[in-house]
């Protein structure tokens, strides 16, 4: 296998982002409508990607540390 292709995706569908987060696709839409939520691109002004990257940053940024 070539080093410069990763062996996972760097783009995640609506449905696999979703999943990858544990949550609805309904939740990301509406995340998106209320402008909040992981960021994404739009292709073509239609097609909704979300980056890995952005989901982890997003899923870090959510965490709740409760200090002792």
């Amino acid at each position: 296998m070539h080093q410069d292709i990763p062996s996972y995706p760097q783009f995640l569908n609506e449905s696999s982002a979703a999943k990858y987060l544990g949550v609805s696709v309904k939740s990301l839409q509406r995340w998106r409508f209320e402008r909040r939520g992981p960021a994404y691109s739009k292709v073509g002004g239609k097609i909704v990607r979300y980056a890995v990257a952005d989901l982890n940053k997003f899923f870090d940024q959510s965490r709740v540390d409760h200090a002792d």
